[in-house]
């Protein structure tokens, strides 16, 4: 932990991250802005916390000091694991597709989803939310039957990656996997790029081709349950049994199977059977259902015996039947994983030629970082002690990593401006001294992402004014608050919430299985036609939940910037394009929002309205033109959707102070 730089101005302060930020802005002869106005900071904070805008009755008499108790209100808001479990998400590279040439459906990734929400209302300790995603399943049961569910439902993170489901050669896909779960591991925690060292050493850090083979033979001796059946990865077809009596119900679903096909087996014995005697009768010129009176005594034999064999048919059916109803209910499934029962130390190849082994390397760790592996027994993978490796208090990058991640989210902008690399091409950080001094406090404190966000929200540097500044037009050394534009998520979010649509409830199931039609035996592929047609964006759940399809992202996610499912997103990129604006001019659900929000607005007269309308766009009183610009508008047009829908397209809607 640092020591607490000395500052002149030391009546500035609120905390201690002020004194790094005012310190350095001291040095430099620069003077932070003033504070924002109560009400901007107000929508600042519902934005960044809950990705939400404040409601009309919360402004009413709003005042600064109330700001903490906000902040602690939206702390404790369910909307708050919506809001910050969509920025782990983006660095997940979660998505409810494979990708590649067969773009198969991951239809139990939602489970995934959810438990980054629930992982984020109920402030999981970050080194225990590391653990969970990288050897969940290895970690001691949790006695909440929920929470164990959770362990393994977290290892989702090393399955919801792109695969190449139609790949051939069963060597190369497994390495091709193990390399998607390396890049995202280390990208996610560590903020390194490992994945050059697959067929080479790393040309700027310090990560040989032989530590990235220790680590390949960790993940390639982990078995993937995603539930995904395609004839050529027969592997990937068993899922995660879930619940208390899951494998228990498992088991029996399995045993149940078995009976059946021995019962099946025996039902088409005797079926034969019959078969071949009513073959004999007909063929001798007999009929079987009509019995002569008089006939040889062989052939009333047949008869008599054919008649046994159609009792017997015809009670095997009845127990086929009945057995059938007897099934056992199917316990939920989840994407997880599990040790291989084959454990390898991967070989090193030459140049990343699959064809090409060289000698094997030991599972482990990157040895660059000065923390010690625990020894790994023969029968297991590696996973644990690499989750423990980077959830180590002595290691040097994880707490910083996740702090500057935290840092970026509230302040608009990392102290490492490379939040997916902290190797030698990344970012320099602009306050290296508070980076390690808020790393060190992280871990002492218990790991606690909603402590850390509250004290960044609660400094004075948080609470600035945004307006611009000559002296330091980049604002690296933090003289202001940054502007934020609204990602894809919070605008549309946002929309719904005026129009009074949006539903909060959390949503479960498998939107890319919703109204699916053309399941197979070897499950859904999901080509880009099958996406338009099947997944509409009709939904007026919150937008973590809409479907993410790899290579055909829903129209607003794609025109806003979301992130790319196929890698991992630390820091989204930004445009303005004139897609964005015809979009909201265009769009059905924007459009039908507008009219939502129209019909809302409280107020008796058209003025008392009109103030309501600016007040809940915008989370703040309209000065005199603007009220006058509104009125002419609404003279002229005679349309208080359309009036609504123009405030919503507005750039002050799309951007926060």
């Amino acid at each position: 932990m640092q020591t607490q730089p000395a500052v002149k101005d030391k009546a500035w302060p609120r905390s201690r991250v002020d004194y790094f930020i005012l310190s350095r802005l001291e040095k430099e002869n620069l003077t932070p802005n003033g504070d924002a106005e109560s009400l901007t900071l107000l929508r600042r904070a519902y934005f960044d916390l809950i990705g939400l805008p404040p409601p009309l009755e919360v402004l009413e008499g709003f005042t600064k000091d109330q700001f903490p108790a906000v902040v602690d209100a939206l702390l404790a808001s369910p909307e708050f694991g919506a809001r910050w479990g969509r920025h782990w998400l983006d660095v997940a590279r979660y998505a409810e597709t494979s990708g590649n040439t067969r773009n198969m459906a991951y239809v139990l990734a939602w489970r995934y989803r959810n438990y980054v929400v629930r992982a984020f209302n109920r402030d999981t300790p970050f080194d225990e939310f590391i653990r969970e995603q990288i050897a969940g399943d290895l970690l001691p049961p949790a006695n909440d039957p929920a929470r164990r569910d959770d362990q393994l439902l977290a290892t989702g993170f090393l399955n919801v990656g792109t695969k190449s489901l139609g790949e051939q050669d069963k060597d190369l896909y497994d390495m091709n996997v193990a390399d998607d779960q390396i890049d995202a591991t280390c990208h996610a925690f560590l903020a390194l790029s490992a994945n050059c060292a697959r067929c080479h050493d790393h040309k700027f850090d310090p990560i040989p081709t032989q530590d990235y083979h220790a680590l390949a033979g960790i993940f390639r001796s982990t078995q993937n349950l995603s539930g995904v059946q395609t004839n050529n990865v027969t592997k990937e077809a068993d899922a995660m049994p879930l619940g208390p009596d899951g494998m228990q119900r498992l088991a029996e679903m399995k045993q149940h199977e078995k009976d059946l096909a021995d019962m099946q087996k025996d039902y088409v014995e005797v079926a034969k059977k019959r078969n071949t005697m009513r073959e004999e009768i007909v063929k001798a010129g007999f009929d079987p259902a009509r019995k002569p009176v008089t006939m040889p005594k062989e052939m009333a034999e047949k008869m008599s015996t054919l008649g046994t064999l159609d009792q017997d048919v015809s009670a095997w059916q009845k127990k086929l039947a009945e057995k059938q109803k007897t099934a056992p209910v199917p316990p939920p499934l989840g994407m997880s994983v599990k040790e291989a029962e084959t454990l390898i130390d991967c070989p090193v190849y030459e140049k990343g030629e699959i064809k090409k082994p060289l000698a094997p390397v030991k599972r482990g760790a990157l040895s660059a970082i000065p923390v010690k592996l625990a020894a790994i027994g023969p029968k297991e993978s590696g996973r644990r002690q690499l989750a423990d490796w980077i959830a180590s208090p002595q290691n040097p990058l994880t707490a910083r990593v996740i702090v500057n991640r935290v840092w970026q989210h509230v302040f608009g902008r990392g102290l490492v401006e490379t939040p997916d690399d902290f190797g030698r091409m990344g970012g320099k950080p602009s306050h290296p001294e508070l980076l390690d001094d808020l790393a060190a406090r992280f871990v002492r404190d218990g790991w606690s992402i909603k402590a850390l966000i509250r004290e960044l929200m609660l400094s004075r540097a948080y609470q600035l004014s945004s307006a611009s500044r000559a002296d330091d037009p980049t604002n690296e050394l933090l003289v202001r608050a940054n502007k934020k534009r609204l990602e894809a998520e919070p605008l549309r979010d946002a929309m719904l919430f005026i129009g009074g649509s949006l539903n909060l409830a959390p949503r479960e199931g498998s939107p890319v299985a919703d109204k699916a039609k053309d399941i197979t035996p070897q499950g859904r592929e999901v080509g880009r036609k099958h996406f338009l047609n099947d997944l509409p964006d009709d939904t007026t759940h919150r937008s973590i939940y809409l479907p993410i399809v790899r290579g055909a992202q829903m129209p607003m996610m794609q025109c806003f910037n979301a992130a790319d499912p196929g890698q991992v997103i630390g820091a989204r990129s930004a445009s303005i394009t004139p897609v964005q604006s015809l979009l909201l001019m265009n769009s059905d659900l924007v459009m039908l929002q507008a009219e939502n929000f129209a019909k809302r607005l409280p107020g008796t007269t058209d003025d008392e309205k009109l103030i309501n309308a600016w007040r809940m766009a915008f989370c703040r009183e309209p000065r005199a033109g603007e009220i006058n610009s509104m009125r002419e508008f609404l003279r002229v047009k005679g349309d208080w959707a359309r009036l609504c829908h123009a405030l919503m397209q507005s750039g002050e809607f799309q951007t926060v102070d």
